[in-house]
């Protein structure tokens, strides 16, 4: 392998070009602090993954000047409802209050929305570097690290950079490579997504809102993706009850999911009554795992986690990419502060305990309520259970749970 000899020095470096490392350059590049995105894929991944961006993250969208860009996008799917339904008749048990004037959630596949990000932060002169992988973390001296990452064209470089921002996902290399571990379980099922299109408006469905499931064995979601016919189907798959932790992270096999995938959509999918669904079109199959993890700091000397590297959580609350998104942008407001007006380092301990807090105090608790709310047969009482309801009778002037940080009460000057 050939070796790069040129410096490449930079006071941030991300690794992974996903939406909460686009995110994080964007908001970095705008205030003038140099910052580089080094990314394993050849190019943006363009699944479609996390769709749903609640309003409480729409001021943060607005600030980085992306908000109209990930309306417009979204299109009809810009301010959605959701209706909760029994999956034995497909009927309505509720459907969610929006209040008033105030928007609903937005749907947009992961992979538009990061068009949207790397088109910005480009802009703004963030250097994204597609075709090179995260290796080591070679040496670190004083308050920089030294990463060693490998291009697809075989060249082997050596960055120089004050801070390593672990933005690569769940199974992060650089989390892994710094020594900072996972605290957390992995719960009894297996997770599905399924991206299919079938004519739901035809049984009356709303085109433009999600319907969430509730049903002891056949719980799960099936929301619209693009407004143009795609949908997103999800589900759970119990794994053996007398399965040990070994078995629940290991999971089922492609061909035990695949094989439920027709079942599944048996029981979830409307259909003419007396008969089974016809006329789906599977797109793809995107198995996870359920899993309520933290890791135990999110901030190690110059490394530091952010997102899927840093926590990870169910999608039933709809809040693993908004927490993320709230990971960045407070992260950009300290990491400013530190490269360009001399705070003291020790604010990155700060929103570590921070963040790890309002995971571990907010999202941890509300996604698990939401996740077992589901599974409960006594269905009726689902909206006195689930938190995206308790929220709402509260009222129309009750705020929404808190899923950022500001940073500014942590600084400290040098």
């Amino acid at each position: 392998m050939a070796i790069d000899t040129s410096k490449n020095e930079t006071p941030v470096l991300i690794i992974g070009a996903g939406p909460v490392g686009l995110f994080l350059a964007l908001r970095l590049s705008q205030s003038g602090v140099p910052v580089t995105v080094i990314e394993a894929n050849s190019g943006l991944d363009d699944s479609t993954k996390a769709l749903t961006h609640m309003p409480t993250i729409y001021p943060d969208f607005k600030r980085a000047g992306i908000l109209d860009d990930v309306l417009n996008a979204a299109g009809e799917l810009r301010s959605t409802s959701a209706y909760f339904r029994r999956t034995s008749d497909k009927s309505v048990i509720t459907k969610l209050p929006i209040p008033p004037g105030k928007p609903g959630p937005c749907l947009l596949p992961q992979g538009h929305f990061c068009k949207i990000l790397l088109k910005h932060s480009q802009r703004a002169g963030a250097q994204v570097l597609f075709g090179h992988r995260f290796e080591s973390v070679r040496a670190q001296e004083g308050s920089r690290v030294h990463v060693d990452v490998s291009s697809d064209d075989g060249v082997k470089k050596t960055f120089d950079a004050r801070f390593l921002v672990a933005a690569d996902g769940g199974k992060s290399a650089v989390r892994k490579a710094a020594g900072i571990e996972f605290e957390g379980e992995t719960l009894p099922a297996q997770l599905v997504a399924t991206d299919l299109y079938y004519p739901f408006e035809k049984f009356g469905w709303s085109a433009t809102d999600a319907n969430f499931f509730a049903d002891p064995q056949d719980y799960g979601l099936i929301t619209p993706i693009d407004g143009k016919g795609l949908w997103r189907c999800s589900f759970g798959l119990q794994l053996n009850k007398d399965s040990g932790e070994g078995s629940r992270k290991e999971g089922l096999s492609m061909n035990e999911i695949e094989s439920a995938v027709p079942r599944k959509f048996e029981k979830m999918l409307p259909s003419e009554p007396g008969k089974k669904p016809e006329g789906w079109k599977l797109v793809q199959i995107a198995p996870y795992k359920a899993q309520q993890l933290c890791a135990k700091t999110m901030r190690k000397r110059s490394v530091v986690l952010v997102g899927d590297a840093a926590h990870l959580t169910n999608p039933y609350a709809g809040m693993g990419l908004n927490t993320g998104i709230f990971d960045a942008s407070s992260l950009a407001d300290a990491l400013v502060s530190i490269v360009q007006r001399d705070a003291s380092d020790s604010l990155l301990d700060k929103w570590s305990d921070a963040r790890r807090n309002m995971f571990l105090k907010v999202v941890d608790p509300m996604s698990r309520a939401a996740y077992w709310a589901f599974q409960d047969p006594d269905t009726d009482s689902l909206p006195d259970r689930h938190p995206m309801f308790k929220a709402m009778k509260a009222g129309p002037n009750a705020k929404p749970p808190e899923l950022g940080t500001d940073v500014s009460k942590f600084v400290e000057f040098k």
